[in-house]
């Protein structure tokens, strides 16, 4: 027991290291490529000017330090979800600053998701399946965003946790993890359709095993979306106070059907021909490719909780009209990793790594350039 344990925590640390490793070693080649040099405080330099400060970064440091306010331009602030912003608060206190809080967050946050998705696919696969997962979602061409100050790195973290848990059939701990995740992103709500999937299959399966208080705990999922209607209805009187927000300047967000809105992406495309690779033509595309790796894992008879999973959360993304981080949202679906994971052609296998790490170098670059990558 204690060399596996000594074993497991080495690769944890070897995880850890790689996952941010990769993540620091483009940093550091975008530095030599654009001024010839490298130095520690350019690091710093490009860390705050791009993990810090750009697109809804300066709104979650604005929540940490003022909270929820009713007047004003930022007001419409209320569209980000609490947990994040208060954890940042929080280690504010000890780092004072809020954006190294934030940055320091997000690296914890995607440090632990990486390890608890190593151990995910371990569950079910061999080791080196886990050492693939965790280096496709390390070359996912947006994983840059999980250092930022964005929820990504803390999202991850909760959702593969709550996943995990369910796996090992913990419910109370799945329900927790679950609560937090939905206090963090309208998405974590989502965890609930693979929590139910697996306390049924497990209660009402081949064994018939009787409903415990335990289970109970699941609702905890759906409360956390529920705590975060109640803000809204505290603050405004409307518990979706926070759909105006989102329907108005600067986001124009709405609900459409995920038809209208690939439509949509295209007409963009056409219109605005210098954004379409960035942003436009790219989420159409990963639509599609994520559509058919969930095709694949249902074709490879993936577990059920995933492909489900998968599913809504892929559909729930894309009801979403005027989306313009597409790519960003695409990093924590989480079943895409697991079913990449276990391709067994070798040729495959190497093709789609080389493939991710290009795209990944890429758009790291352009993002680290300025480029309207959101």
């Amino acid at each position: 027991m204690k060399q596996m344990l000594k074993t497991r925590g080495r690769d944890w640390l070897l995880v850890v290291a790689f996952s941010l490793g990769l993540h620091y070693l483009v940093m550091a080649l975008h530095l030599l490529v654009q001024s010839g040099s490298f130095s520690f405080e350019q690091l710093g330099g490009l860390i705050s000017d791009r993990l810090m400060q750009p697109g809804d970064a300066t709104r979650y440091i604005d929540v940490a330090q003022h909270g929820y306010v009713t007047q004003g331009e930022n007001m419409i602030n209320l569209v980000f979800y609490p947990l994040y912003p208060l954890l940042m608060r929080w280690l504010g206190w000890l780092t004072f600053s809020l954006p190294l809080a934030g940055v320091i967050i997000s690296h914890i946050g995607y440090s632990v998701a990486s390890i608890l998705l190593y151990e995910l696919i371990l569950l079910d696969g061999e080791r080196r399946n886990a050492w693939d997962g965790v280096t496709l979602l390390a070359l996912y061409p947006f994983s840059l965003f999980a250092l930022g100050v964005f929820t990504e790195g803390i999202f991850l973290a909760l959702s593969i946790g709550c996943l995990y848990a369910l796996r090992k059939r913990n419910f109370p701990a799945a329900g927790i993890i679950g609560f937090l995740a939905a206090l963090t992103r309208t998405q974590g709500m989502l965890l609930f359709f693979p929590a139910m999937y697996e306390l049924v299959t497990h209660r009402f399966g081949p064994r018939k095993e009787k409903l415990r208080w335990q289970d109970a705990f699941l609702l905890l999922i759906p409360a956390g979306f529920g705590v975060y209607l109640g803000i809204n209805a505290a603050l405004w009187g409307n518990c979706f106070q926070f759909l105006k927000f989102e329907a108005g300047e600067p986001w124009y967000q709405s609900t459409q059907w995920i038809g209208e809105n690939i439509a949509q992406h295209y007409s963009l495309a056409q219109n605005y021909p210098g954004l379409a690779w960035f942003i436009y033509y790219l989420q159409i595309a990963l639509y599609f490719a994520v559509l058919g790796v969930l095709f694949l894992g249902a074709y490879k008879k993936e577990r059920m909780a995933y492909l489900l999973y998968g599913g809504v959360y892929l559909g729930f993304s894309y009801l979403s009209g005027w989306m313009i981080s597409g790519g960003r949202y695409m990093l924590c679906c989480i079943p895409v990793y697991i079913i990449l994971s276990k391709l067994k052609d070798g040729f495959i296998r190497r093709f789609l790594l080389l493939a991710a790490g290009m795209l990944f170098t890429l758009y790291s670059f352009l993002y680290l350039r300025g480029y309207a990558i959101m």
